[in-house]
């Protein structure tokens, strides 16, 4: 075993009533398709760590057991309930693996993170390059300038979103970095439509739509 795949979810959702559980697209769960997009990917093993008690481990599923109090976000910084996760994983600092939400059913690109990241030795971190007009809360422009100076959209500098759709590196270091972002990364950019993380119900329908579109287009 070289390569496994890490993802998690808990259950309630409080934003999103029910999305693991309800189908997203022809009868399967989010859960289900992030399953079957690891498994497509080409890893060996996948973990998932959860607090739902309504699942069955198979030959290449492992369920991790979550303590309830990891999953209390008014009581447990994010970082502790990634760093609980990695160290949770029943395997050796050296063995590679990408950590991923559930909620990003849009992106399903693994084995290409993959592949970079076996060519250029630097851990993967999945983002989305940005290239908007931001203002911060003191209305001045954070990637503009106000003026007749300002550029045209796909001349600013990019800033770069991390959906949470995966990071990549050896378990060591994410063990180290003790959250879901790596160390020592480079950007691998997704598109724009594999960005979406679903926290709402609208973001929910959304996707369901992007999924479809997602399929018809390929």
């Amino acid at each position: 075993m070289s390569f496994i795949g890490i993802t998690n979810y808990k259950t309630p959702s409080i934003r999103c009533p029910n999305k693991h559980h309800k189908e997203f697209y022809d009868g399967k769960t989010l859960v289900d398709i992030k399953i079957e997009q690891l498994q497509t990917s080409g890893v060996d093993h996948i973990y998932i760590s959860t607090n739902d008690t309504n699942v069955i481990n198979t030959d290449n599923i492992t369920y991790i057991n979550r303590e309830q109090r990891y999953c209390d976000e008014s009581l447990m910084p994010f970082s502790e309930v990634t760093q609980q996760i990695f160290n949770s994983i029943p395997v050796d600092d050296h063995i590679n693996a990408v950590f991923t939400f559930t909620m990003c059913p849009l992106f399903a690109r693994y084995d290409e993170m993959y592949k970079q990241f076996k060519r250029s030795g630097k851990n993967q971190l999945a983002v989305y390059p940005s290239r908007h007009f931001y203002m911060d809360r003191k209305k001045l422009g954070v990637n503009f300038m106000f003026g007749p100076w300002q550029a045209y959209s796909q001349d600013i500098d990019p800033l770069y979103q991390s959906p949470a759709c995966g990071a990549l590196s050896t378990m060591g270091d994410h063990r180290k970095a003790g959250y879901h972002i790596p160390i020592n990364f480079e950007y691998f950019e997704i598109e724009t439509y594999e960005n979406l993380d679903i926290d709402t119900e609208e973001e929910f329908e959304v996707g369901q739509m992007l999924y479809k579109w997602k399929l018809n287009r390929s």
